[in-house]
C-alpha cells in the first residue's frame, strides 16, 4: 500500500486493503474471564454497543513509528454481534486549530474519513466485552514533516455496512525537530463527603473519607501532580478541628498533608450546598451561613471555637462558586454578585461565546469557561477503571493542547461535580503532563481582577431544575420564632442554618428525602424544651406552691413562662405566668403559687410558653388530689399530741417528787 498523503480522502471501503498490520480480536465474557486487555474493560452500556478507541503512546506519533490503537468493544444488548467488521479511519492533515479539534472530538456523527485498515470482530455475547488493537505500519504513514494534531476514528459497522457503534480521537503528528509551545493544564476536583450526611462530619464519617481509599487521600493525590485545583467543602475542615483530640488521626494527617501540598484551592458552599438554590427566592443566589464569628457550641453548651476559626483555610481563589452542570441560568447573575461571588464556574454549555478561560459577565462576576471535550474525556476517565479510558482521555487532551499554540490561560477541565476524584483522574492528569506540549496551569493569575476576559452571556436554554428552597426556608422561618426562647438564639439559628445547607447539597438524598429529614430535625428541636410528665401530685395546704419541673435539652439557656390551667374550679391559679429560666442541658422545677378551693381530684393542664404567649412543645394534664382542710386537722392533731405529752412529763415529774418526799417523812423520830 503506498504511503497516505497529507490531504484529507474520503475512501470507499472497496477500495481499502483487507487490513494493514495485525488485527487480535478477542471477547470476553462479562465476569471470571480472561481478555488480551491489560486493564479491566468499561462497564457496558445497557441497550447499546459502545467503542473505545485509545491510540497507544498517549496519541503522540513520531516518524517512523506504526500507529496502534486499542479498541475496546462492549455489547450492551440483549443480542450478540456477529459478524461485523472493525474499521480504522485516519486523516493526514493536520487539524486546523483546536476549535476544528474539538467540532471533530464532539460530533455525534460516525467518522466520514478515510479508511486504512478494517478487520472482522469476533462474535460478541450479550454483555461481553471484546478487545482488539489496529496496528497501521510506519511505512504506510507520511506526516510530511507537519506537526499537529490528526483526526483518527474506529467504526463497528455490521456485514450490510451499517454502523454498529463509533468511536472518534486524535493523534498529534510529530515528526523529528518539531514541537509546539507548552499550553498550561488545570483540572477542577471537589473534595466533598456526598454520602456523609449532618451538620458536622462524625469521627466514623471522617475516618472513612480519609482511609486509603477514601475521598481525602485521593484529592491530595491528585493535587500533588501539581495541575488539580481544589474545590473544598468547609464542613470537613471544620468537623476534623471541631472534634479536637477525638478527631480520626488519619484525617488530621490528611488535612496536614494537604495543606503541604499548596494546590490552589477555594471554598464550596458548606456540605457543599447548591450555590444557585436561593435564586428566585433570595436576593443572594445561596443561603448565607449565620454567625460565622460566633462561638460554636457542643451538646452541653460548652464553646469551642468559631465557625470561622473551625473552617479557616489558606485558600488562593476566593469568592468562587462551582454550580452543577446545566443550572447557572441568567438569572442568577444579579444574585450571585449580590452575594459577592466573584467567579463562577461554568461549563461550555451555559455560556454563549464557547470556551474561553476568563469570561465577563457584568461588572463585577466573570465565568471561568471549561473545555467541553477535556471535562468529558476526564470525566470518562475518572468514572472507569479501564486503563483503555484513561489512554483516551489523553489522546483527546493531548490533541487539543497541541493545537493551542497561543493559549496564554490553562486549558480547564471540570472534574465530575458530585464525584470524589479517583485514581483515573490523577493518572490521567499525570500522563498529561509528561507530555512536551503540556504543563501544569494556574488559576489564580488567569482569574486576577486586572487580567483582560471577553464579554459574555449566559445561555438561557435547556436550564435544568435546581433544588427548591421555599419550603426548607418556611421550616427554617418556624424555627426562628422557636429559638426566640433562647437567652441568646444565635447559636440555634446558625446551626439550623446548616442544617438547611446540608439539606440542599448537591450530589445529597433527593429533595424529598432532604425535606423529610430537615422537618425532623425541626421537630426534635422544637420538643427539645417541655414539660416533665408527671405523677399525681397531692396538695395538702389550701395555699401552697405546685412544682412543674422543666427540661432544656438545648445547648443554650432558654428562658420560658409555665402556665398552669385548672381543667375545673376547684382550684384557683394566683400566677398563671412563672418565668423559668432553665440552663443548658439541664432542668428547673418551677414553682406555681396556687389555692385549694375544696378538696378532691383535679386535673390540670400544664404547659411552658414563650414571651409573646406561644405555646411550646406540648401541654401536658397533671393529676392532683386537694386535701386542703389536712392542714387545720393536722395542726389541731398535733398540737393535741404535745400537750398530752406535756401532760404526761408532769403528771410523772410530780409522782416521782411524792415518793422521794415519803421516806424522808417515814424517818422522822
Amino acid at each position: 500500500m503506498p504511503a497516505l498523503g497529507g490531504t484529507r480522502h474520503a475512501v470507499s471501503i472497496g477500495l481499502v486493503a483487507t487490513l494493514v498490520g495485525a488485527l487480535a480480536i478477542s471477547a470476553t465474557l462479562p465476569a471470571n474471564a480472561s481478555t488480551v486487555s491489560d486493564s479491566s474493560p468499561p462497564d457496558n452500556a445497557a441497550g447499546v454497543v459502545t467503542v473505545v478507541a485509545a491510540p497507544e503512546n498517549s496519541g503522540v506519533l513520531g516518524d517512523g513509528a506504526p500507529l496502534s490503537v486499542r479498541v475496546t468493544i462492549a455489547n450492551g444488548t440483549d443480542e450478540a454481534v456477529d459478524n461485523a467488521t472493525a474499521r480504522l479511519h485516519l486523516d493526514l492533515a493536520p487539524l486546523a486549530g483546536a476549535d476544528s479539534v474539538r467540532q471533530w472530538l464532539s460530533s455525534d456523527q460516525p467518522p466520514s474519513i478515510g479508511v486504512v485498515a478494517t478487520g472482522p470482530v469476533v462474535d460478541i455475547a450479550p454483555g461481553a466485552t471484546a478487545v482488539a488493537t489496529l496496528t497501521l505500519p510506519a511505512e504506510a504513514i507520511d506526516l510530511a514533516g507537519q506537526f499537529g494534531a490528526r483526526a483518527i476514528g474506529v467504526s463497528i459497522v455490521d456485514s450490510a455496512g451499517e454502523n454498529i457503534a463509533f468511536d472518534r480521537s486524535a493523534i498529534v503528528g510529530q515528526p523529528s525537530g518539531t514541537s509546539a509551545p507548552s499550553a498550561g493544564f488545570v483540572v477542577i476536583a471537589p473534595v466533598i463527603a456526598p454520602d456523609a450526611r449532618g451538620r458536622y462530619l462524625s469521627a466514623e464519617q471522617l475516618t472513612a473519607l480519609a482511609a486509603p481509599n477514601g475521598t481525602l487521600p485521593r484529592a491530595i493525590e491528585a493535587a500533588e501532580t501539581g495541575a488539580v485545583a481544589l474545590g473544598i467543602d468547609p464542613r470537613i475542615i471544620a468537623s476534623v478541628r471541631g472534634l479536637g483530640a477525638a478527631a480520626p488521626e488519619g484525617a488530621v494527617a490528611a488535612l496536614e498533608r494537604l495543606d503541604e501540598a499548596g494546590p490552589e484551592t477555594f471554598a464550596l458552599r458548606w456540605s457543599d450546598a447548591d450555590p444557585l438554590a436561593a435564586v428566585g427566592s433570595l436576593e443572594t443566589a445561596s443561603p448565607p451561613v449565620l454567625g460565622a464569628g460566633s462561638d460554636v457550641l457542643g451538646d452541653n453548651g460548652a464553646a469551642s471555637a468559631t465557625l470561622d476559626q473551625l473552617t479557616d483555610w489558606p485558600h488562593t481563589l476566593s469568592d468562587w462558586v462551582w454550580p452543577a452542570d446545566g443550572t447557572l441560568g441568567p438569572d442568577a447573575v444579579a444574585p450571585l454578585a449580590a452575594e459577592g461571588v466573584g467567579t463562577v464556574l461554568a461549563h461550555a454549555s451555559d455560556v454563549v461565546g464557547g470556551v474561553g478561560l476568563v469570561r465577563a459577565l457584568d461588572s463585577g462576576l466573570r465565568a471561568v469557561v471549561s473545555d467541553p471535550v477535556a471535562t468529558a474525556a476526564v470525566r470518562n476517565a475518572a468514572a472507569s477503571t479501564s486503563l483503555h479510558d484513561r489512554r483516551a482521555a489523553v489522546a483527546e487532551i493531548s490533541a487539543l493542547l497541541a493545537s493551542s499554540p497561543s493559549l496564554t490561560t490553562p486549558l480547564v477541565a471540570l472534574a465530575e461535580r458530585t464525584a470524589a476524584p479517583t485514581p483515573q483522574l490523577t493518572g490521567v492528569v499525570s500522563d498529561v503532563l509528561a507530555l512536551p506540549w503540556a504543563r501544569s496551569g494556574s488559576l489564580g493569575p488567569a482569574t486576577s481582577p486586572g487580567t483582560a476576559a471577553s464579554d459574555t452571556a449566559i445561555t438561557d436554554d435547556n436550564r435544568l431544575e435546581r433544588i427548591p428552597l421555599d419550603t426548607l426556608l418556611e421550616v427554617e422561618r418556624g424555627d426562628a420564632e422557636f429559638s426566640r426562647i433562647a437567652v441568646d438564639p444565635a447559636p440555634l439559628l446558625a446551626d439550623r442554618r446548616l442544617d438547611l445547607l446540608d439539606s440542599i447539597a448537591l450530589g445529597g438524598e433527593n429533595i424529598v428525602a432532604a425535606e423529610t429529614r430537615y422537618r425532623a430535625q425541626s421537630d426534635a428541636l422544637r420538643s427539645a424544651v417541655q414539660v416533665a410528665e408527671s405523677a399525681t401530685i397531692n396538695l395538702l395546704a389550701e395555699r401552697t406552691s405546685l412544682p412543674v419541673t422543666v427540661q432544656n435539652g438545648l445547648p443554650v439557656p432558654v428562658t420560658v413562662y409555665v402556665a398552669v390551667e385548672p381543667v375545673t374550679g376547684q382550684l384557683r391559679v394566683e400566677n398563671p405566668r412563672v418565668e423559668t429560666t432553665v440552663p443548658a442541658a439541664s432542668q428547673v422545677r418551677a414553682l406555681v403559687p396556687v389555692q385549694s378551693l375544696v378538696n378532691g381530684d383535679v386535673d390540670i393542664r400544664v404547659s411552658i410558653r414563650a414571651a409573646d404567649g406561644a405555646t411550646i412543645g406540648s401541654t401536658i394534664e397533671v393529676p392532683l388530689n386537694l386535701q386542703a382542710g389536712w392542714e387545720t386537722t393536722g395542726t389541731i392533731a398535733i398540737g393535741a399530741v404535745i400537750a398530752i405529752l406535756f401532760a404526761l412529763g408532769l403528771v410523772r415529774d410530780i409522782r416521782r417528787r411524792r415518793e422521794q418526799r415519803t421516806p424522808k417523812e417515814t424517818s422522822s423520830p
